[in-house]
């Protein structure tokens, strides 16, 4: 190729990605308004329980760090020693801080991967532990509806419970709820609930739960009460479906983003002849460099991910 079409290639290159780069931050532009009106309706929704759900047990914020550890862990559902845990961890940000300093040639590296390391442990833990609150609210959400219909043909609280749980297609939402009515004949309908939130941490589930406890407190039949739980749980699911909706489209476009920044990349190597890629690669301070943009673009995915986040 001769220089006046490397040129021409390189304009084309730059202004197709410009181009590129406007329509997505437009793009998300109007995606973070839509998500600022859906946070807005999911908060106004929220201030009519909000006294209710105040009620959290402080003895939380009196814990060790051991057993605050420990209760993530139940949140992930992962059911082994705490120690076996911290060692897991242990190894897993040595070997990312082995990576970098492999990479850099230096024992910066670690200084570096080692945080970055803790960085993506503690991520892909939160990952696992929002996963597997929504898988639950979105089964408990079915359990529910399933339980105020069978109430309403003449079946009793109790069996029709019991039956609403069977049906569900989660494992993990069978297995908490086996442990909710193994725990409900020995320590009591109330404090089982509360057991539960170690496994789980669920808005949802603490609206049930009260409103049973006031259901039994009435006295009576409680299904009118039930009918407006479901109606409350079946909008704050819907309103989570628009949120992962809206959210999975701004990470989309960051990936996008990435995507073109490394296509930039090979084309212009190619176009110098490598000499990119063996600056970059070949040098002390080139790696460092290299190192330093690609976790410039991941920290802007991080916060990319936070901005666009919505605790429901």
């Amino acid at each position: 190729m001769s220089a006046l079409q490397i040129d021409i290639l390189l304009l084309f290159i730059i202004s197709f990605s410009g181009a590129g780069l406007l329509y997505l931050f437009f793009g998300e532009y109007n995606r973070l308004r839509h998500l600022s009106f859906i946070k807005d309706v999911i908060a106004s929704k929220d201030d009519e329980t909000s006294e209710i759900l105040s009620q959290r047990d402080e003895r939380v914020e009196k814990q060790s760090f051991l057993v605050r550890l420990e209760n993530m862990m139940l949140h992930a559902g992962m059911n082994f020693s705490v120690y076996l845990f911290i060692a897991v961890f242990l190894l897993f940000v040595t070997i990312f801080g082995s990576l970098f300093a492999l990479f850099l040639k230096h024992w910066v590296g670690y200084l570096i991967g080692i945080p970055f390391g803790a960085l993506i442990f503690w991520m892909v833990l939160q990952t696992i532990i929002v996963n597997r609150k929504k898988e639950f609210n979105r089964f408990l959400a079915v359990a529910i509806s399933v339980l105020v219909k069978m109430m309403k043909n003449g079946i009793g609280f109790e069996q029709a419970l019991t039956k609403s749980i069977e049906v569900s297609g989660s494992k993990m939402f069978k297995e908490i709820f086996d442990r909710f009515f193994k725990e409900k004949n020995a320590i009591g309908e109330e404090e089982a609930f509360k057991n539960m939130s170690k496994y789980v941490e669920s808005k949802e589930l603490l609206i049930f739960a009260l409103a049973i406890k006031i259901g039994r407190e009435s006295g009576g039949q409680f299904s009118n009460t039930l009918e407006k739980v479901e109606e409350t749980i079946n909008y704050r699911k819907k309103m989570q479906e628009k949120v992962d909706v809206v959210t999975r489209e701004g990470s989309f476009g960051s990936y996008i983003v990435v995507g073109i920044a490394i296509f930039l990349y090979f084309s212009m190597n190619g176009n110098f002849d490598g000499k990119l890629h063996e600056y970059f690669m070949n040098s002390e301070y080139g790696r460092f460099q290299l190192l330093g943009i690609g976790l410039w673009v991941f920290v802007g995915m991080v916060i990319n991910k936070l901005i666009t986040r919505v605790d429901k």
